[in-house]
């Protein structure tokens, strides 16, 4: 048994008939399957490819790059190329936003004197600047702290001298004095960090325009009163009055003005947004979670623009994606629905006009626009 198991098998080929196999194996033609379908995508990819991304190649629209490819021969049909496009990273981020895009409203607010939006505005003025213009021997502010009422829309403002003004800059006393203070009445404080302008602060951001526009109309009525090259940089001699007409004044979307507002228990207002789709939660679809998104780019996002503007050549969506992580709907009265992005997006809320849908993976630019424009640069010294 042991010798049986030693030996190995032995196989005997013909070596007449392995030279026949060998002769008619190397007389034959090797064939390949190709899918004509696929083949056909291919050509039309690389065709479009060569359209869209060479350096004269800007096609914002779907027509726009058919009506390219008719005058280079092709006879692509339009949902082809619509397709097409539509998969292409760069031509998601610069795609054109909505026009009309719902907020969350206030309108839910009704109880006066509950919620409060607070913004600082900075007075300017020059290191030269002639304080016997100003009031005599009276301090000089440089920093106005803005409150308005939710509800009622009512407004008032605190003058604020050096000393609070870089205590507020800093963070240290006046957060801590104030939260304190805030802490003992049962006041809620929801604080926002952000480079650019948040658009649940849209309330406050109103008033402090208007806040700003009149006291440099009165400004600028004093300095053509003023010897050449006197500037007037004051602004508490009529703030009062100001703030005063505006309380006054009645606001459109709770019909009437916050001095009367305050004195009722419940305010109904108006959403600040007209919709032109159905918003709630029975009415409008939702996105589920964990799907993937471009968000779409507030002002100064993109980069740190000190103007607060949007520059042409800025992303319109975000370059990253993302993933829808948390889904909140309000109930009453009818709100859009809220979605929350994963954490290396920004941690604020979107709508679904705000988020642009990734159904496949994008298309990346080939690899020979990275060869064909390469940038050279100059050499360290």
């Amino acid at each position: 048994m042991e010798e049986r198991q030693a030996e190995r098998p032995v196989i005997y080929i013909d070596p007449q008939k392995a030279r026949e196999l060998d002769y008619i194996i190397a007389k034959q033609t090797p064939t390949i399957n190709i899918d004509p379908q696929k083949a056909h995508d291919l050509d039309r990819h690389l065709a479009l490819q060569k359209l869209y991304y060479r350096p004269e190649g800007l096609y914002q629209n779907t027509k726009r790059l058919w009506n390219a490819c008719k005058k280079a021969g092709y006879s692509f049909p339009f949902t082809d190329v619509k397709k097409w496009l539509d998969r292409q990273a760069m031509y998601q981020i610069f795609r054109p936003s909505l026009k009309h895009i719902p907020y969350a409203s206030y309108s839910k607010i009704m109880k006066p004197n509950t919620v409060h939006q607070c913004d600082l505005i900075e007075i300017p003025y020059d290191e030269d600047v002639d304080t016997n213009l100003l009031n005599d021997d009276g301090p000089i502010y440089y920093y106005i702290l803005l409150v308005i009422d939710c509800a009622t829309r009512y407004k008032d403002f605190v003058f604020l001298t050096l000393k609070s003004s870089e205590e507020i800059a800093k963070g240290t006393e006046f957060m801590g004095y104030v939260t304190l203070l805030m802490d003992e009445y049962g006041v809620e404080i929801r604080r926002i960090i952000a480079c650019f302008r948040h658009t649940s602060l849209a309330m406050v951001d109103r008033y402090a325009g208007l806040f700003e526009l009149r006291v440099f109309k009165n400004q600028y009525s004093i300095e053509f009163l003023l010897p050449t090259g006197k500037r007037c940089r004051e602004c508490e001699r009529f703030a009062r009055k100001i703030v005063d007409n505006m309380n006054d004044t009645p606001t459109r979307l709770i019909g009437m003005s916050p001095n009367d507002a305050t004195k009722l228990e419940r305010i109904y207002s108006k959403p600040s947004v007209k919709y032109n789709r159905p918003i709630g939660i029975d009415d409008e679809p939702q996105l589920p979670k964990s799907t993937t998104v471009r968000f779409l780019l507030a002002p100064r996002e993109w980069e740190n623009d000190p103007f607060e503007r949007r520059r042409i050549t800025d992303p319109i969506w975000s370059p990253s994606l993302h993933k829808i992580q948390r889904i909140v709907v309000e109930k009453n009265p009818p709100m859009p629905v809220l979605y929350y992005l994963d954490e290396s997006g920004p941690q604020r809320p979107f709508v679904r006009e705000q988020l642009m849908h990734i159904k496949k993976e994008p298309m990346l630019p080939p690899r020979w626009v990275l060869e064909d424009n390469q940038m050279h640069t100059r050499r360290p010294l």
